[in-house]
């Protein structure tokens, strides 16, 4: 094909034509782009804060600062987002198939434009909003000691009184009557009827605890109730009751739900059992186990008493074998013997005494200290004597030692004496106004009185001049 085959057989008119005024209106509308539409979409979104409650799923923590997740309902999913400090906070595990309530704001991620809700707080949806209070209130007590086993009180043996909290219309106080009558006949309960759950029944179970231990003593109480939900069982999980239970002077028994519900009431009460029949059980002894330590006891005391008694009969029978039981002859007859040999020997003796004296004078003038005195005495007499002169001869030496030694001392004190100076000639002049020796002109004052020591007298005299 040539290029004349694609040139118009007309000329083009000069005036426009009607499909350029299409184009031209067509060209004078606003077209957006993606990014721009994300964007008006998000901003739109981003003005509403919304609270949703939806079932957690596809979970994702693998990121470091955020953590991505789906709430659904039965029809619907949303996803949703959240910073990692956020998730890190919550009180609770968030795991897949967790009920949650959400608040957030309404987003969208724009490179993919994805709808979702930026989550701000994040709580459990029923049983666990109100499962998170209970373990605030669990810790809170556990912190102050409601929870230690050193506080709890031990439960009687064989209580007499037995006070029962629980509903008058449940299932548990038929329970719990049945069983202690049947486990242990001469206990007597006495029920308080209280709301077990619903509005009223945390001030109706304190003040019937209250009643028990103040305005009616028992010696044990049982707070019961049967089975059901957290929420039925949220009064025996509440601070007051557990204060109240904790309060109370004699031993309280729980026996709330089955198995394995466990309320702040069964840890703070001083015996816990998993059922009304259980706390029952708890509170009482068998009768077949009294029954049988009625007759270990007996059986006991028995062998204790017959052994006792056989032990006072051999006593007795040793006693009875004593001397002092063989009668009054045989008690008596050695006494009696002595006194008729006395009795017997009185008469004579001042004479044995007499002869008995003068043969022990004879004996003792016939010994030789009295037959030779003066040869006995000889011996010593010499002794004495040699040792008198022993004695007087060494007194005589030590006194001449002694002399000789006192006057060495006198002759070396007539020498350092003053006295042997004035025996040379000397003299001593004081001054008779202050007793001052004079040994110097200049002490003294012409006319002055001076007192002259001589080796034999003293001398007053007058200066009449000096030199």
């Amino acid at each position: 094909m040539d290029d004349e085959d694609l040139t118009l057989p007309w000329d083009e008119p000069e005036g426009p034509c009607e499909g350029e005024e299409e184009e031209k209106a067509a060209a004078a509308e606003t077209i957006l782009t993606v990014t721009e539409v994300n964007r008006l979409a998000r901003n739109t979104l981003e003005r509403h804060y919304v609270t949703v409650q939806g079932e957690v799923s596809g979970l994702n923590t693998r990121y470091p600062y955020y953590v991505y997740l789906n709430l659904r309902d039965s029809e619907c999913t949303l996803p949703a987002i959240l910073a990692r400090r956020t998730f890190d906070g919550l009180d609770f595990p968030l795991e897949e198939g967790s009920v949650v309530v959400v608040e957030g704001m309404l987003t969208l991620f724009e490179k993919q434009g994805r709808y979702q809700v930026r989550v701000t707080t994040m709580r459990p949806f029923g049983e666990g909003a109100l499962q998170r209070r209970i373990e605030m209130i669990k810790k809170k007590l556990q912190a102050e000691g409601f929870f230690d086993d050193a506080r709890k009180k031990p439960l009687p043996a064989f209580p007499e009184r037995i006070g029962l909290v629980t509903s008058p219309r449940g299932a548990a106080i038929r329970d719990l009557t049945v069983t202690l009558a049947r486990r242990f006949p001469p206990a007597t309960a006495y029920v308080k009827g209280v709301r077990v759950q619903g509005a009223g029944a945390v001030e109706q179970i304190c003040a019937a605890l209250h009643y028990f231990d103040y305005d009616f003593p028992v010696d044990v109480v049982i707070l019961a109730r049967g089975g059901g939900s957290i929420e039925d069982l949220e009064p025996f999980s509440t601070e007051e009751v557990a204060r109240a239970v904790a309060a109370m002077r004699v031993p309280v028994i729980t026996g709330i739900g089955h198995e394995p519900d466990v309320s702040i009431a069964d840890l703070v009460a001083d015996k816990r059992a998993s059922t009304p029949t259980g706390a029952a059980e708890a509170a009482v002894p068998d009768r077949s186990q009294v029954y049988a330590l009625l007759g270990r006891t007996a059986a006991s005391m028995r062998r204790h008493v017959s052994a006792g008694m056989n032990a006072h009969e051999r006593q007795v029978a040793g006693i009875k074998r004593l001397p002092l039981y063989r009668g009054a002859d045989y008690l008596l007859g050695g006494f009696m013997q002595r006194w008729e040999r006395a009795a017997g020997a009185l008469p004579e003796s001042p004479r044995r005494g007499l002869e008995r004296a003068r043969h022990r004078l004879g004996v003792a003038s016939s010994s030789p200290a009295f037959r030779r005195r003066m040869e006995l005495l000889a011996p010593r007499r010499g002794q004495a004597q040699a040792t008198r002169a022993a004695l007087l001869r060494g007194i005589a030496v030590e006194g001449d030692r002694k002399r000789g030694t006192l006057e060495r001392v006198k002759a070396a004190m007539m020498a350092l004496s003053p006295l042997a100076v004035l025996d040379r000639g000397y003299s001593i002049t004081f001054d008779k106004a202050t007793g001052l020796v004079v040994r110097s002109p200049d002490e003294v004052e012409r006319g002055a009185a001076l007192n002259i020591r001589l080796a034999r007298g003293s001398l007053d005299a007058e200066v009449t001049g000096k030199e």
